[in-house]
């Protein structure tokens, strides 16, 4: 790689997304990854998924792949939020919105097979894995160097995006400091197959230790996400099967038939980082580089397409030959102006979610059980946690409208 108009490090599925969305006949755009070419994800009842909401399939119709994308999506038709031990629900039905779906869930392997297909039919994007992160300079130009097949290579770019990840090296590298939020909890995640599924619906059932998430993924699987203290996590990713079934079983009840068969545990520790700021220079920070969220609203990546979504409108239509160094800051400035508000409403709403629905002391019981059951006979209320959930009470623009 040589000279590009926009350099992206980090080509996991927020970079390869930020890519498609920026590429353009007058722009070369340069993706480097770590990760070697070709590298194996776990699929069936091992494979990884994500939540995407309708602001982040919108933004799919606008980029030309979500017909490849819904034909192996599953849809959330409604969402179920209970309190475990309490007789507090709240319903979300699309219906009452006139929606198809309240968002879908996909498959990691599916998502990342259909991103890397797009990215290697456009002649406008050169990716670059096994392509291991070096330094970052700034000049004219923004210079990054990098070790690809035991040789140090460089990228010379107008712009760069900087998608690498909660523990960004290039963040780092650029003098940006973050915080860190430890919330003393891991998620135990575990794709599981069940008696009696019902198409179409999502639950999520708080408990005093955290959230359990249950989405659907097809037919009678469906991918969990227990979260927890981390020694209970610990304990239950070792204990044997039919023990872990059965612990399963006892947190999430019977709604959906007995569970019956269990896929690999995966248990991850729990913490969100938030970076200081959102740019040095002309180098711009998206996705968990700039923010990692806890996952109890499932935000992160549909936040990170709606940062991809911001910086599309700001570019629009602009050469980037043409930007000097007070238009840059102006871009700059522009995108953490426009992206700040939004970051913090939704960091300050699964923050709430977290500290209102795993606190142990019975006060909060009470405010659990009450606060879902008003949330269920109150639409208009009721109607705003939809729209958030779904992305589409932040503002929009061309791609969240779904065109270019």
């Amino acid at each position: 790689m040589a000279d590009s108009d926009i350099a992206i490090v980090g080509g996991g599925l927020v970079g390869l997304c930020a890519a498609l969305a920026l590429q353009h006949p007058a722009r070369r755009v340069s993706i480097i990854e770590a990760a070697p070419a070709g590298r194996p994800q776990p699929g069936g009842l091992n494979a990884r998924s994500i939540a995407l909401s309708i602001s982040s399939v919108q933004i799919f119709r606008a980029l030309g792949i979500w017909s490849r994308l819904s034909a192996e999506a599953t849809p959330i038709r409604q969402i179920q939020v209970s309190s475990r031990g309490h007789w507090g629900v709240t319903r979300l039905h699309a219906g009452d919105y006139d929606l198809d779906a309240l968002g879908y869930v996909v498959e990691n392997p599916v998502l990342a097979k259909v991103l890397l297909e797009a990215v290697e039919a456009s002649d406008r994007i050169e990716l670059e894995q096994g392509a291991s992160f070096a330094s970052i300079s700034q000049h004219d130009r923004v210079d990054i160097e990098y070790r690809a097949s035991k040789r140090k290579r460089r990228i010379d770019a107008r712009l760069a995006l900087i998608a690498d990840g909660a523990d960004s090296a290039a963040r780092a590298a650029l003098g940006i400091g973050h915080r860190r939020i430890e919330y003393g909890q891991s998620a135990l995640v575990v794709n599981v197959e069940v008696g009696k599924p019902l198409p179409g619906i999502a639950y999520e059932r708080f408990t005093t230790q955290g959230p359990l998430a249950m989405l659907p993924l097809g037919g009678r699987r469906y991918a969990c996400v227990w979260t927890c203290s981390p020694s209970r996590a610990e304990q239950l990713a070792a204990l044997p099967e039919g023990e872990f079934g059965a612990a399963l079983q006892d947190t999430f009840g019977f709604r959906l038939g007995m569970i019956e068969q269990l896929g690999e545990r995966v248990a991850v520790e729990l913490r969100r980082t938030r970076a200081d700021r959102l740019f040095s220079g002309k180098c711009l920070l998206i996705g968990n580089a700039a923010n990692a969220l806890h996952p109890v609203a499932g935000q992160s990546f549909n936040l990170s397409l709606r940062d991809i979504a911001c910086l599309y409108e700001l570019l629009a239509g602009r050469d980037l030959a043409e930007f000097d160094d007070p238009a840059w800051q102006a871009l700059a400035e522009d995108y953490q102006q426009r992206r700040e508000p939004e970051h913090r409403r939704v960091i300050g709403y699964g923050d709430g979610l977290v500290a209102l629905f795993s606190n142990p002391l019975p006060v909060f019981d009470r405010l659990r059980a009450g606060g879902l059951a008003a949330l269920d006979l109150l639409p208009a209320l009721k109607a705003q946690a939809a729209f958030a959930g779904m992305g589409l009470a932040f503002g929009g623009n061309r791609l969240l409208r779904g065109r270019l």
